[in-house]
């Protein structure tokens, strides 16, 4: 399938904004709903396609585009992109030595039980396929995500998280597991509507810190929590108030 088109009255800025580009790398805040790259029989644009047409509209020549990491199509914020392979494979050598920070904001349904601690298992499938967390390792991979809760209101928090390990879904499934899933949650909640009926995962990707490919100076970028996670924040805090 071919990537749905660029409508005309949507600027391409409200669905990738780049925030910084160089020879090496391109630093993204996406849009929730776009893929980080496209997906076999999907008609989603993703982070790639549209990097194409921002590339056309700045009329550059640059060919290569490597993602060195992914976020969900719901979640927003931030994202590296190599534009070289050899920045690309510096990336990627950075994320498997766990020498990149990153820090998510998730808006939970349930306030976890400590205000700050560590989030340990091991994710595995169960008979069905569905991906899981487990205590002990003899299938899974390990996942690590610390985290600290910022604001709390009757039945909800708002919760930073820095993940230490990057498995596929980690933190949803780990917050899933503690009994606070993200609100909008349609894949790990405990029914089959979307968590406290949200439109998407309340998750963004707020801040991200890594060395430069090229300098190796540590760079780091931040990420305002979009609106429609913010209005829900403060739909919350409203209702606590009462």
């Amino acid at each position: 399938m071919q990537p749905n088109k660029l409508k005309p009255n949507i600027a391409l800025k409200k669905r990738i904004n780049v925030l910084y580009e160089d020879k090496s790398i391109i630093v993204i805040d996406k849009s929730t709903g776009i893929l980080s790259q496209p997906a076999k029989n999907s008609n989603d644009q993703s982070v790639i396609e549209l990097l194409k047409y921002y590339r056309k509209a700045q009329k550059q020549k640059f060919t290569y585009l490597g993602i060195v990491h992914r976020i969900d199509k719901e979640t927003s914020g931030l994202m590296v992109i190599a534009k070289t392979k050899i920045a690309h494979r510096i990336l990627q050598q950075q994320f498997t030595c766990h020498k990149v920070a990153k820090r998510y904001i998730a808006v939970t349904k349930g306030i976890p039980w400590k205000n700050r601690s560590m989030l340990s298992g091991y994710i595995t499938r169960n008979n069905s396929g569905k991906r899981t967390v487990e205590k002990t390792g003899r299938k899974g991979k390990e996942a690590l995500t610390r985290y600290k809760v910022i604001e709390s209101f009757k039945e909800h928090a708002v919760v930073e998280l820095a993940p230490e390990t990057g498995k596929s879904h980690q933190i949803r499934l780990q917050l899933a597991h503690i009994c606070c899933p993200v609100m909008g949650e349609f894949l790990y909640g405990n029914s089959k509507n979307r968590v406290g009926g949200f439109s998407r995962c309340a998750l963004h990707a707020a801040k991200l810190s890594f060395l430069h490919p090229e300098t190796a100076k540590r760079q780091a970028f931040e990420s305002p929590i979009p609106q429609d996670i913010q209005n829900l924040i403060e739909k919350l805090r409203s209702k606590k108030d009462k």
